[in-house]
């Protein structure tokens, strides 16, 4: 055994105002030795090496210094070579210093790509505008444009990362002044500099023939090994000037958005040495976000990982990109995969603070809430802010876009209070760092605004989501797809309010820029296409619904795959207007499509399955299948509390549910009790005053008008109505259901000038909100028909009901139960009159449609026979009469059961059929 000094030098990064100095007590240790050297005043140290000779290899473990890190992470963990003459030059840069340079790179190249952004568009307007090009054109051109902007922001940073870290001490004064160019934003300048010192297009060939030429120099002689080697070295040093050169231009291009020469330079240098992981990586990158080749970029990224092993930094940065490229794919069992081979080499080399440990636990977060695992997403998210500000501090964007992350998941959790605290500390964050005017101000805006709008201040939600919307297009001008978001999210605002031209005026607003920059056959196109569908739908156009959730349908599944969560969304809502319109097995049809997507793609346990399950049991419920819908409706309530725990608004929602499903099946006080703790929930979540603790006061007054408790009702009812005027104002489609509802209640107290009352507070508001032909505004026809028909003005009973059926039938459908019931109504008013052949004719269109919409053996049809029987009856038909009841008690006794009341009612209704045939 014997020991070898290896000398070694430790100096600061170089910069260009400013050169590299000495750095005293830098602790060094190499791999497999226990002491560590330290560096003196003059930056040097001495290291002590068992058992080596002159070019033997070895690798560091350890340089650390508190506020400074390697200028070149991959340094740890490097193969080098001993020497006992030539020391180690080891450069650290200040982390603060770092910092500042990377966010004045980052804001320098963000400027300019910006100002090249507007010159360029505004360049394609006026081509447009002289008729030089087509609008197809200009589309396609500004649509391009547009995702060249947005991918060259997403690598600013990487841009930065790398220039940040350039040495200037050891760069010719061209050089230096290149690089200073392009820190500065002058690209012109710097892509002049390049081309009168370096030919990208030739590059290839003259690193080609230099390396032939050293092959056969090598050939010819061994005599000539060493002119060789020192040749080598040149080329190699060569190359390393060429490779800069390329990436000096690839930069330059990316900020004029010329994608394909960005491609050709960035590939260039990575042909340059295929064995070089670095530029394997980066060409990587670029293929993965500009061009989504993903088989492409992977083949980068493996080429890389066959020239690294598990204990090199780059071993982690490859699976944490691999991991990304998986999650674009939606494959997430293989990113979780590789985010945790870069966790474990991350925390084996460095230990637990690493900026690239804290970037992979956020990929995981990402994950997680993509999955709906929202408690393991802030776990993650948690753990990422935590490294981050161990490392880099809080003040910075990195930080607060953690911050946003995490309050993302607490808004899943329903933690609405804990988000906008994530979010204000995200915007606080970024107003110190960067003023007033940024993009990521703008998303914390807009996430401020979407809480504020779940807890029902819409005033507020408004406010910020148009603080928002005036910085993005201070930014980016009116057609860009962030405006296009903050639009959409206005539009969600007014949705919820009940306004819904307002709401399509500001879709449509999205609309138009998402189609005139992405082009027509896009997922945010697609995006608005479902809004503007939900807004047709709401306000009963069920025909235009169907038209736009189609579109959206049909773009998603062209490009997104037909086996995409975003596929069964559209599903969903097609399946929804079905359910609306009646049609009851197309609606089952479109939502078991969407359950079975979203079984094959999402975690067994995820708030979207629960969502399927609670759309199918609530079909089944209007089938009257009261079974199914429980089973389903239990289902979904199972899962979102497995996932969410008790005290949610989601779960709530399920309860609420569940209690309607007992309501129908006159179990009250089932209905009762679950409803109650469904306004538990959203009373301990949202407070006394918010829209969906309304709810559950609407729906317990139901309970307790079915009851027949109609002054408890009415109490309920009044609550309802309280909370929604003060939120929504006196013209909301809710307050008009709460006077229909009180109006109810009146009505069957027998106070039917109140009923009118409240029918037609109902009405005037339903018609102002929807128009004319909407099928709330037939409901307030059909109750104030039922009013005069209790009045016994058979004249005014019939014209409101025949208004109300003009609209259903137009609306809906033949079909439909509404359609059904009004047939039944205005047969009961010719029974009323003695009209008994008029009677029969619409109790019998009603029968048909109950049948073709329950089935031949639900109690409703039982009810239409029984019905049916009573009017033969008094017109003294009894042969018809008892056909029709033993029609009715066959399906009572099937789906009732033998001993039940209603089963008694048809039974005692035969007898006295029959002994009145038995006295004729």
């Amino acid at each position: 055994m014997f020991a070898q000094t290896q000398q070694g030098y430790v100096k600061t990064l170089g910069r260009p105002e400013k050169k590299g100095e000495a750095l005293s007590g830098v602790s060094v240790r190499v791999k497999g030795e226990h002491n560590s050297a330290i560096s003196e005043a003059d930056g040097t140290f001495s290291m002590l090496l068992a058992d080596k000779k002159n070019g033997d290899a070895y690798s560091l473990q350890q340089v650390q210094k508190n506020g400074y890190e390697l200028n070149e992470s991959d340094m740890i963990g490097r193969k080098l070579a001993f020497s006992d003459k030539v020391p180690l030059t080891i450069v650290m840069v200040s982390t603060e210093q770092l910092q500042a340079d990377k966010q004045r790179i980052e804001n320098n190249a963000f400027e300019t790509a910006e100002k090249n952004y507007k010159a360029k568009y505004n360049l394609l307007e006026k081509q447009l505008n002289d008729n030089k090009i087509t609008a197809e054109q200009y589309r396609e051109e500004i649509q391009d444009l547009q995702d060249k902007f947005e991918k060259y922001q997403s690598l600013i940073d990487g841009l930065a990362e790398h220039y940040a870290h350039t040495d200037y001490d050891e760069l010719d004064e061209k050089d230096r002044e290149i690089n200073i160019c392009i820190e500065n934003g002058d690209l012109e300048r710097a892509d002049s500099l390049i081309h009168t010192l370096f030919d990208p297009i030739g590059v290839l060939q003259r690193n080609k023939d230099a390396l032939a030429k050293l092959d056969m120099q090598i050939d010819e002689a061994n005599a000539i090994i060493a002119q060789a080697n020192e040749d080598m070295a040149a080329v190699l040093k060569q190359q390393e000037k060429d490779a800069e050169y390329l990436y000096q231009l690839y930069t330059i291009a990316l900020a004029r958005y010329d994608n394909e020469k960005a491609q050709f330079y960035i590939e260039t240098r990575a042909a340059l040495d295929t064995t070089n992981v670095k530029w394997q990586n980066e060409a990587g990158l670029f293929i993965q976000d500009y061009k989504s080749d993903y088989n492409k970029a992977l083949s980068y990224y493996q080429l890389a990982l066959l020239h690294t092993h598990e204990q090199d930094i780059w071993f982690a940065i490859l699976y944490n990109n691999i991991g990304s490229l998986f999650i674009e794919q939606c494959n997430y069992n293989q990113a979780i995969e590789c985010f945790n081979k870069s966790i474990s080499t991350i925390e084996f080399v460095f230990g637990e603070n690493n900026a690239i440990l804290a970037k992979s636990y956020n990929n995981i977060g990402s994950i997680y809430s993509n999955q709906g695992n929202y408690d393991r997403a802030l776990e993650c998210y948690n753990k990422a802010l935590f490294v981050w500000k161990s490392v880099f501090g809080e003040e910075n964007i990195d930080a607060a876009n953690y911050y946003n992350n995490i309050g993302h998941a607490h808004y899943e959790l329903g933690d609405f209070q804990e988000a906008l605290e994530c979010y204000n500390k995200a915007l606080s964050i970024c107003a110190s760092v960067c003023g007033e005017s940024l993009e990521t101000i703008a998303t914390c805006f807009n996430n401020i605004g979407s809480a504020y709008s779940t807890q029902g201040n819409y005033n507020k939600a408004l406010e910020y989501q148009e603080k928002a919307l005036s910085i993005r297009k201070s930014i980016f001008g009116e057609k860009h797809p962030n405006v296009a978001t903050c639009y959409n999210n206005i539009g969600s605002i007014y949705y919820d309010q009940g306004f819904y031209n307002k709401a399509l005026e500001y879709h449509g607003r999205a609309l138009s820029i998402r189609e005139s920059v992405l082009g027509e056959n896009h997922p945010d196109v697609a995006s608005s296409y479902n809004s503007i569908g939900l807004v047709y739908y709401n306000q009963g156009d069920f025909n235009k619904a169907l038209e736009y959730h189609g579109r959206a349908l049909s773009i998603r599944e062209s490009v997104l795959g037909e086996n995409h969560p975003d596929v069964a969304s559209s599903y969903d809502n097609i399946g929804l207007v079905y359910s609306n319109q009646g049609d009851f097995n197309k609606a089952l049809e479109y939502y078991g499509k969407a359950l079975s997507i979203r079984e094959s793609v999402l975690r067994e346990n995820h708030p979207d399955i629960a969502s399927s399950y609670n759309n199918i049991g609530l079909v089944y419920f209007n089938q009257g299948d009261y079974n199914k819908a429980l089973e389903y409706c239990n289902k979904a309530l199972s899962f979102m509390k497995s996932i969410f725990g008790e005290n949610h608004p989601d779960v709530a929602t399920y309860y609420a549910n569940i209690g309607s499903v007992y309501d129908g099946q006159n179990e009250f006080e089932k209905s009762l009790e679950y409803n109650n703790i469904s306004l538990s929930i959203r009373k301990s979540v949202f407070g006394e005053n918010h829209p969906d603790v309304a709810i559950n006061y609407n729906n317990i007054g139901w309970a307790y008008y079915n009851q027949g408790n109609y002054e408890i009702a009415l109490m309920y009812y009044n609550k309802a109505l309280f909370i929604w005027k003060s939120f929504f104002g006196e013209k909301h489609p809710n307050v008009a259901s709460c006077y229909n509802n009180i109006g109810l209640a009146y009505d069957n107290q027998g106070n039917y000038e109140k009923a009118l009352e409240y029918y037609n507070k109902s009405l005037s508001i339903r018609k102002s909100v929807f128009g004319e032909s909407h099928s709330d505004v037939a409901i307030c026809y059909d109750n104030i028909g039922s009013v005069y028909d209790n009045q016994g003005d058979y004249i005014k009973a019939l014209e409101y009901y025949n208004k109300a059926l003009a609209i259903w039938r137009a609306t809906l459908g033949e079909n439909h139960p509404n359609v059904a019931i009004c047939y039944d109504n205005i047969a009961a008013v010719y029974d009323n009159q003695d009209e008994y052949a008029k009677a029969l004719e619409y109790y019998n269109k009603a029968l048909i449609i109950w049948k073709s919409i329950l089935g031949e053996k639900h109690h409703d049809v039982a009810v239409c026979y029984h019905t049916i029987s009573n009017v033969y009856f008094r017109q003294g038909d009894y042969g018809k009469a008892l056909e029709n009841s033993n029609n009715a008690l066959k399906i009572c006794i099937e789906t009732l059961g033998n001993e039940h009341p209603k089963t008694q009612i048809v039974r005692e209704n035969i007898e006295l059929i029959k002994e009145e045939m038995n006295n004729q």
